[in-house]
This record gives C-alpha cells, structure tokens and sequence, in this order.
C-alpha cells in the first residue's frame, strides 16, 4: 500500500518519483525490464535545462562525461550545410548548453536519484492489470514477478508512464491512429564517425534525404554517434527491401554529408527500426 504507484522507471516515471517522493510521498516504482537498458532518444533540447534544475539534477549532468551539445545544423541532400544554430545566439547562458546522453547511463542516474529522494522501485515487474474500485476509479495495480507470483499494489494516485508502451492507452482501448504519422525509424550506431572541430562536435545534425526524409546524427560521448533515418514507410520500403540493414546502408547514398562523415567509422551496433515515430 502506497501513495502513488508509477508505471515505467524511465525519465518521466523517476521524475514523478523525485517530486512526490521528495514531497513526503510514498512512492512505488514498477518497472518490467532490468536496469541499465538500452533505449533510444538521445538528444536532449536546451530547455531540458529547467526540468533537470527542480529535480535537483544539474551538478551531476555537468560532471558527467555526457557529450555537451551547444548547436544544432541542418544539412541538404546535396551535403551543403547550414550555418550552426548556437543556442547562445539565442537563449541565457543557463540553456544555451545541453547534452547528448547514452539513454542506459541517463536513466540508471535518473532512478538513482529517485531511490536517494526515497521512492522504492521493482524491477523486472510486469503490470498485468489495474485495480479499480467499483465506480471504476483506478485505485492501484497487478504485478507479476519474474516467478509468476502476483502482487496487488494499493494506491491513491496510479501514474502511467509507460511511454511508448501506453499499458493504460492500450488496456482502455483509447489509441487512434493518426493517419498522417506513418513514419518509421531506421538506426544503428557509429564509431569513431568523421565529427567537426571544438563546440562543434557535440551538435545535431538534421540531414535531409530527397523525399520527406532525414537523418539525426548525434555525437555520444566515447568516440559513439547515434545515426538514424526517419521517413515515410512507403519510401523506405520503394523497392521491396524491407531488412533495417539493407534500408539503412542504402539510404547512407542520399546524402553526401551523412555518407562522408559515416565513411571515416564503422557501425557496430544492430540496426533497429520503429514505427510511428
């Protein structure tokens, strides 16, 4: 029995964590998988600045070996660049640095931080269903430990931040499908990529591809980069090949920035590929 349970330990599960539990609030973390873990979504934005400040984070974000991001560019297919945009150009001092994280060493220090705050977290504990009183209100939930044995957590507040899962979204029946939001994600992972000079290594790049398409390159800390596409599954998919591998190695073609810089590394990660994204 607790004041809030929380479903998913990642950025917005621990973040819920750290304010209630900092508030006096007896917090409950269920998460399903074990920590560290991979996931993706790398590449924070200035404005992450205030978030990381309330919850108390900032000191360890600027002593961490995470790469600094002061600028983003955007690059057309013929592999002329833009100018960079400097958030300094812009923004107070305070936003006009951010970070480039590996999401498996961010949220493991995200949850940590949870812990010391004094929220509880299991992991490897699957939600299974929810509890709710009899007008239907959700008053808690089901887990499942990894030997099948059930548990029933009582809670005045059940905070869903399952993310991408959406157990809740998915439980209630309540996904719609956008019909204009049919792009999929292809990626994989870099070493020792062709980078810029001094602040311009930690930048994002926006590269584009002919037809509604772009790469992200992120450059990560320990010689990684974090190299995506993004398009339109019917574009992708154009002539029947429909392996992540085989999409992302010839799309590297599309544009000549992307293919110069990724042609000095190698990959040496699996290719992943997500829908909706």
């Amino acid at each position: 029995e607790v004041d809030v349970v929380i479903i998913g330990a990642g950025p917005a599960g621990c973040s819920a964590a750290c304010i209630l539990a900092e508030a006096g609030h007896r917090v409950l973390i269920v998460e399903r998988e074990s920590f560290p873990r991979y996931k993706v979504g790398e590449s924070m934005i200035p404005f992450t600045y205030f978030p990381l400040k309330r919850l108390g984070l900032i000191d360890k974000m600027k002593s961490s070996h995470f790469m600094r991001k002061h600028s983003v560019q955007f690059v057309m297919p013929s592999g002329k660049a833009s100018q960079p945009f400097y958030f300094s150009t812009r923004y107070d001092a305070d936003v006009s640095q951010t970070w480039q994280v590996l999401r498996s060493e961010f949220d493991q220090m995200m949850l940590n931080h949870a812990l010391e705050k004094g929220a509880q977290v299991w992991q490897q504990r699957e939600v299974v269903d929810m509890l709710r009183e009899d007008d239907g209100r959700v008053c808690g939930l089901r887990v499942r430990d990894p030997d099948g044995v059930h548990t029933e957590v009582s809670a005045t507040m059940t905070i869903d931040a399952s993310g991408k899962e959406a157990f809740s979204v998915a439980r209630n029946r309540w996904r719609e499908r956008d019909p204009h939001l049919n792009k999929v994600a292809v990626w994989t992972y870099y070493k020792d990529a062709k980078r810029d000079p001094g602040i311009d290594e930690g930048a994002t790049t926006v590269a584009y591809v002919p037809d509604k398409g772009w790469f992200w390159f992120i450059p990560q800390h320990d010689g990684m980069t974090s190299v995506g596409i993004v398009a339109e599954a019917s574009y992708l998919t154009r002539d029947g090949v429909k392996q992540p591998e085989a999409i992302f190695k010839r799309e590297i073609a599309q544009n000549k920035w992307i293919e110069s810089y990724l042609s000095e590394g190698k990959p040496v990660a699996p290719y992943r590929a997500t829908s909706e994204y």
